[in-house]
Formats: structure tokens, C-alpha cells, sequence
């Protein structure tokens, strides 16, 4: 059968599109292998959806200057000569590298053994990585026609397909009071939902219980996706809330949870605001302040003009600040722009998976691509 490799890992904004998009090659008769590491979320992830997945021991650089530097070259070297056995072993048809590091060392192979490479950035702000992948790649997928100006001379390369979100996900657009019964919500009372991204957030955390007093005086209830760290404390802290808290280490279907809500608290990953774009659900977004390039920045800039969203930046974040924000989206339906077209999302991973196989199809196959050692 034939193979196609797809490199992601890490975090959640990277495994879960990368899913969609495997499920639909799988659909289409091709074998789907994952390159991956042992730091990220992606044995779990894959062992459950029955993808198989072969470790590289590779790392992100930290591109200030320490001692860390000498380490990660080490994983790194490693990391590439693996990949150049995984490549040989399996002879893949094509790359699909989702971005960062792990992409560009599988792509570097592939670029010298012919073997076509696609990328597919999930962000507004193209990560590093797929900048420097994407002189080689046969197409490069985006998320939202507005990333296009970051692309400078790859354009006819571009193919804007959005961001692949899982169908039982999507699947719960539209079913608010289905949502408020199952999750044991009060189904005529305002619920925010707060979450800090696949890993959590420590100060949305905090930030959002500095709040409690005003949050009992407005009889909202809440919905709460902590992360590992702080969990117990909120969970302490609900227990004295007089309407429904529901706190959550994880929610591996956040569906039922944006179908519950009437506006989010959120960081501002890919996966995030993809979702609350179908979803048509105001927020509050607190980006990540040490986010590589600030992708997190850009991405909650364009929800703010999709007019789904507020900004916040982390450096300014109080509780205070976040009641003044929350307020105004609460008392004005202005913030919500309910022309929004979200549809495009569910043909996405479908998209992207009949491009490459219908280009491999064509012939345009392993060989093809190979880095020329001539002038």
C-alpha cells in the first residue's frame, strides 16, 4: 500500500488537523504514518484514532543564545539521521508537514530524495518552519485567504482551504440546549467558557477566578478547561460558586462545550480560533505572550475583524480588564457578525487530502522533486 508521511507534533493546534487529514487520505486507500516525538500529545492522540506513529528525537530551538543550544543540536542530529532511516524503511510517496521542526527536518530528506512535500499552516502568521520548507513544497495549504500577504512570492503555491476541525466537533454547531442538559447546565442562564489552550493557561486561570465576585453577582455559570496546572485550585474555588462550575483538566470534545456557550475566554492557538469562527461564538483572547513570531497576536487580530472577537494581550491582562471586556460583548450583540460563513471548515481535510493523491495519481510521484546538485 502506498505510504504518505505526515510530520506533526507537540501541541494540539499541530496533531489535530493533521488527524482530519490523515482519516481522509486513509479513506482514500493510502497508508498514513506520523512522524512524531515523546514530548508532545501525539502518542495518545494517534494510538486512539489507530495511526501509527514513529518517534524522531528532535527539538524546537530557542532562538536566544544559551547552554540549552549544544543540547537540542545533539537531539536534532539525532533526530535527522532517523528520519533518513524512516524515508529509506518506507519509501513514501509524499510529505505532509504541518509545521515546526520536526517538519523541516522530514522535509530536508524529502527534498533530497524526490519525494513530494506539501505544508499546511494553521496559523494567520506562517511559522518558521513552513517559511523555510515552502521554496520546496508542491502546494502550500492556508487557513484564511487574509495570510496570503505573508506568503511574498509563493503565491502560485497557495491554496486556501482553512483549518481542518474534527467532525464531532463541528457536529455540535447549533445544539445549545442539547449541550446545557448533557453537560448539567441551567439552560436559560448566560455561560462563559474559559479555557487556555490544549496545555492550559496558569494566568487565564488565575486571572478569570480574580473575578468570582462579579461572576456571582451576574448569575452566570461557567465552564472551565484548566489544563494540568491549576486544576485542583479552581476546582476548590467552584465548589463555593452558587450556580453550575464545571471545571475540566482536559475536554478531548470541546463541541459540546462551544455549543454551550454564549461567549469564551480563550488563548488564541490555530485549532481555537478556527473553532470559534464556526461556532459564530464571541470571545475574549488573551494570545499567548511568548508565542514564536507572535503568531497568537495574529491570529486573534483576525477574529477581532471577523468581529467575533476582543483582544486582550497578556502583559495588560487583569481581572478587572477582563470583567470591562466581557461585559461589553455580554450587553451588546454587536461584537457578533452573524453573516459569517464558517461552511468551507468541513470540506477541509477532504480538500487537502484529494489534492495530493489526485497529483500523485497524475504521476507527479517520488523522484521528481530531487534537490539538484548543479548550478
Amino acid at each position: 500500500m502506498d505510504t504518505i508521511f505526515i510530520a506533526a507534533g507537540g501541541t494540539g493546534g499541530h496533531i489535530f488537523p493533521s488527524l482530519c487529514i490523515a482519516q481522509e487520505i486513509r479513506k482514500r486507500g493510502f497508508q498514513v504514518i506520523f512522524l512524531g516525538t515523546k514530548r508532545g500529545m501525539e502518542e495518545n492522540l494517534l494510538k486512539e484514532a489507530d495511526f501509527p506513529l514513529l518517534f524522531v528525537r528532535a527539538r524546537g530551538w530557542n532562538r536566544k543564545w544559551d547552554f540549552s543550544f549544544f543540547s537540542v543540536l545533539l537531539d536534532n542530529l539525532i533526530g535527522f539521521f532517523q528520519t533518513a532511516f524512516y524515508f529509506f524503511r518506507y519509501r513514501p510517496r509524499a510529505l505532509l508537514g504541518m509545521g515546526s521542526y520536526l517538519s523541516l527536518l522530514s522535509a530536508i530528506w524529502a527534498r533530497v530524495l524526490g519525494v513530494p512535500i506539501y505544508i499546511h499552516e494553521q496559523n494567520i502568521y506562517p511559522g518558521l518552519s513552513n517559511r523555510l520548507v515552502s521554496r520546496w513544497a508542491r502546494k502550500i495549504f492556508i487557513s484564511a485567504p487574509e495570510a496570503i500577504v505573508y506568503w511574498k512570492d509563493r503565491e502560485e503555491k497557495i491554496d486556501v482551504v482553512g483549518n481542518p476541525l474534527r467532525e464531532e466537533v463541528m457536529d455540535w454547531k447549533g445544539k445549545k440546549e442539547e449541550a446545557r442538559q448533557k453537560l448539567g447546565l441551567k439552560k436559560d442562564r448566560q455561560t462563559i467558557l474559559v479555557m487556555g489552550g490544549s496545555r492550559g493557561s496558569e494566568v487565564i486561570n488565575t486571572t478569570f477566578l480574580g473575578t468570582m465576585d462579579w461572576l456571582e453577582k451576574k448569575g452566570l455559570q461557567v465552564i472551565h478547561i484548566t489544563g494540568e496546572e491549576g486544576f485542583e485550585h479552581t476546582k476548590e474555588m467552584a465548589e463555593k460558586f452558587s450556580s453550575p462550575y464545571l471545571v475540566y483538566k482536559f475536554l478531548p470534545q470541546p463541541g459540546i462545550a462551544y455549543a454551550a456557550a454564549d461567549l469564551a475566554i480563550a488563548r488564541a492557538g490555530a485549532n481555537t480560533i478556527f473553532e470559534l469562527f464556526w461556532f459564530e461564538l464571541p470571545s475574549v483572547l488573551i494570545p499567548y505572550g511568548d508565542a514564536t513570531d507572535d503568531h497568537q497576536l495574529y491570529n486573534a487580530q483576525w477574529l477581532e475583524k471577523q468581529g467575533l472577537a476582543r483582544v486582550i494581550e497578556e502583559k495588560n491582562l487583569t481581572s478587572s480588564l477582563l470583567i470591562e471586556e466581557v461585559e461589553k460583548i455580554l450587553i451588546s450583540s454587536s461584537c457578533v457578525f452573524s453573516d459569517l460563513r464558517g461552511k468551507y471548515l468541513r470540506e477541509s481535510a477532504s480538500q487537502i487530502a484529494q489534492t495530493i493523491i489526485e497529483e500523485l495519481k497524475r504521476g507527479k510521484g517520488i523522484g521528481q522533486d530531487t534537490l539538484s546538485l548543479t548550478p
